[in-house]
């Protein structure tokens, strides 16, 4: 596997590790802030909407981590770099990694990771077709 690949790999595992630690903080500290309306209103489904309290959850809310990733499609690459994107796709394939994962590392819309695999697969599956009926045609010539 291409070194620039594995660079992407790494990127995009940094970009989770970051976000969960991220959310965790999120959570953490929206946490904080229910129990303090739960101590002042007994339950936050009785805290008043112009409360303090519950204005500053609202506003927390609002800032809520969002894990997003580049979408581009085919059109958007020169011929090059679209040929190196599906040799790409194809070994992060083979490695087991799903289609959604695939356009995240690579940076392109899940559509287009999906076509790239399904190409993959349906060339992949043609090749041992033919491979298997070759060898079929070569017992039947040894008989």
């Amino acid at each position: 596997m291409s070194k620039s690949l594995e660079a992407k790999i790494r990127k995009y595992e940094k970009i989770i590790q970051d976000h969960n630690r991220d959310k965790k903080r999120f959570c953490e500290e929206l946490l904080v802030l229910l129990q303090q309306c739960e101590e002042r209103y007994k339950s936050v489904l009785q805290a008043p909407d112009d409360s303090p309290e519950w204005q500053v959850i609202v506003l927390k809310r609002a800032k809520q981590p969002v894990l997003s990733f580049q979408s581009r499609t085919m059109r958007d690459m020169s011929a090059r770099e679209a040929t190196k994107i599906r040799r790409e796709a194809a070994d992060l394939y083979n490695r087991g990694y799903s289609t959604t994962t695939i356009a995240h590392i690579l940076g392109i819309g899940i559509a287009t990771a999906g076509r790239i695999t399904a190409n993959y697969r349906h060339q992949i599956n043609f090749q041992n077709t033919v491979q298997s009926h070759e060898r079929a045609r070569q017992l039947e010539v040894d008989k």
